[in-house]
């Protein structure tokens, strides 16, 4: 039989043979975290705020990170204050809960991350589940039962009847100017049969081209005013010759539209070079040179001249003429 001396000595061997097989134990492994959370009761009326502090244990160097989310098996996360440490082994964090309905209820465990010194490899510590009950706001029963008070009708004051009669006058007046502008916009067709024909497009735009050489925008340093001016003129005379949405539409849609017109390689590169050119100063503030301004003028006048209508209509000739030749 073995005596107490030998059997010491052979558990003894049994511990150092483990030891050399299995190697002894990592301090990395040795070190862990440990969370607990207590509230400070277990009865809360619908909408209160229930603070839950959580305690964490560990072993000095961890980092610690709750991992608490905004909602929490069916309680609102209203606010946390975030890991504070109290000693080196020890740190506190509390979150603010509400519930909105009634009833017993409990509070999941809250998760934590954390990662031991010289580990990359993440780890968690969980807090204990707590059990709480939600009430309800109770009726005051000493108080009669009351039937509910009518509604209240305020009368208007003068300030308020002021301020709505302005409004009233404002939009009448809106909708006043709307119908003349509509009125002016709409076309009389009686009127267009009955009186004189419309001008040709190509006389409109030389017009109009004439008067904006007259102002010298230009040359008072109203580039911009000249050059939306200037394409103003081209667009309407797009319309007026093409029937082309011209005012509405964009460069590329308008050159899009000229190409299957095929007035010419050298009008459409011309023409587009202005409506570039003034697109560059309305929005990109561009400025050009005195003889940009004068080609862009000369540009339009030779695409209006080139593509002008011209009326092949005989004339009459006069009487007192006739008379002379026969």
């Amino acid at each position: 039989m073995m005596t107490g001396g030998r059997r010491l000595a052979a558990l003894s061997v049994l511990v150092a043979a483990v030891l050399v097989v299995q190697g002894p134990l990592s301090p990395v492994h040795a070190q862990r975290a440990s969370a607990r959370a207590h509230i400070d009761s277990t009865v809360y009326v619908i909408g209160d705020r229930i603070i839950v502090h959580v305690d964490v244990a560990h072993t000095p160097g961890l980092t610690l990170q709750p991992l608490v989310p905004d909602s929490l098996g069916g309680f609102t996360v209203l606010g946390q204050s975030g890991m504070q440490k109290v000693t080196d082994s020890t740190a506190r964090a509390e979150f603010v809960l509400a519930k909105y309905d009634s009833g017993d209820a409990t509070i999941p465990s809250m998760p934590f991350l954390y990662f031991l010194p010289g580990d990359t490899a993440s780890h968690y510590a969980r807090t204990n589940e707590l059990q709480v009950t939600i009430t309800t706001v109770p009726p005051d029963t000493s108080q009669d039962i009351k039937d509910l008070r009518p509604i209240m009708s305020l009368p208007l004051a003068w300030e308020d009847i002021a301020l709505y009669g302005g409004i009233m006058l404002i939009v009448l007046a809106l909708a006043f100017l709307g119908y003349r502008y509509w009125k002016r916009r709409t076309p009389h067709h009686g009127a267009e049969e009955s009186g004189p024909p419309q001008r040709p497009a190509h006389v409109i735009a030389l017009e109009e081209l004439g008067t904006l050489k007259a102002k010298k925008l230009w040359q008072a340093g109203q580039v911009k005013e000249y050059y939306s001016e200037l394409t103003e003129i081209l667009r309407r005379y797009f319309e007026n010759r093409y029937s082309m949405p011209a005012l509405e539409e964009t460069t590329d849609e308008i050159m899009d539209g000229l190409r299957t017109l095929r007035p010419g390689t050298e009008l459409l590169r011309s023409t587009e070079s202005v409506l570039r050119l003034a697109d560059l100063v309305k929005f990109a503030k561009h400025t050009p040179s005195m003889s940009d301004h004068e080609q862009a003028m000369d540009a339009v006048h030779v695409f209006v001249d080139r593509t002008k209508i011209v009326d092949m209509t005989p004339v009459a000739p006069e009487k007192g003429a006739s008379d002379v030749a026969s």
